[in-house]
């Protein structure tokens, strides 16, 4: 089990809206963009809270973001011991104290992305912020990958969403039943949870997304396509085996 460490001990305290935000390496950015999230966050609601999960960042990420956590009561820092996506997103639904649940990126280019997300939880149970339906600029590896990725995973289990990958929004009591048994890799905690979603019943919606890339992609590269390939055919069977 993935230990998670809190580094400021604080009470719950109930909230309308948890960001959660996965941070590994990135000092360059964290300060800059964090501070853009909190001020954009603060026109959605009074009552929200910010969750910088730091998985097994190298660099002086975990000072910069433990500053953070001294400047903005707002922001909550927990770290994990190892880098992984799915695990800081399925730990940071566990952690979170709000009614709804938003997953971003701290390299995000479009915040607006959020209140569009926000609003349709209103309404929904998860909310897909999807490229496919928004606006794609990303290198061409990354977007004939999301493409290809997508189909599979329609042909496979059935689901009719444009975009199963990117940023997420959740009911996060609902959500927080459904990811307490998920342990993935990657990115692949987004196909869990929808597909888990389908089969209780609750309720997608998708809003539109715009990406591009502010710099190199960290985890989209030719040399990682093997390493990508299997241990998504190895989630698929997985899926399959427990009757998805």
């Amino acid at each position: 089990m993935t230990i998670i460490a809190e580094d400021r001990l604080t009470p719950t305290k109930h909230r309308t809206l948890s960001i959660i935000v996965p941070i590994h390496n990135e000092e360059e950015i964290l300060e800059e963009q964090a501070s853009k999230l909190v001020a954009y966050a603060r026109q959605l609601t009074d009552e929200f809270e910010i969750l910088l999960l730091e998985n097994g960042s190298t660099d002086n990420t975990v000072n910069i973001a433990r500053k953070l956590q001294e400047r903005f009561s707002t922001i909550r820092v927990k770290r994990l011991e190892r880098a992984d996506y799915s695990t800081a997103v399925i730990e940071g639904v566990k952690a979170a104290n709000g009614d709804f649940s938003i997953v971003t990126g701290i390299d995000y280019v479009d915040l607006g992305v959020l209140g569009r997300c926000f609003r349709a939880l209103k309404d929904s149970d998860v909310v897909i912020c999807s490229k496919n339906k928004g606006l794609d600029q990303r290198s061409l590896l990354s977007r004939l990958t999301n493409r290809y990725y997508n189909a599979l995973v329609r042909l496979l289990f059935g689901l009719k969403y444009s975009d199963v990958e990117g940023y997420h929004g959740y009911n996060t009591k609902k959500i927080r039943t459904i990811v307490a048994d998920i342990e993935t890799k990657a990115h692949l905690c987004n196909l869990w949870i929808l597909v888990k979603a389908r089969k209780v019943g609750l309720r997608v919606a998708e809003v539109p997304f715009v990406v591009y890339e502010r710099r190199k992609s960290k985890f989209m590269k030719i040399s990682r396509l093997p390493y990508l390939a299997t241990i998504s055919l190895v989630e698929f069977i997985k899926l399959k085996r427990k009757g998805y």
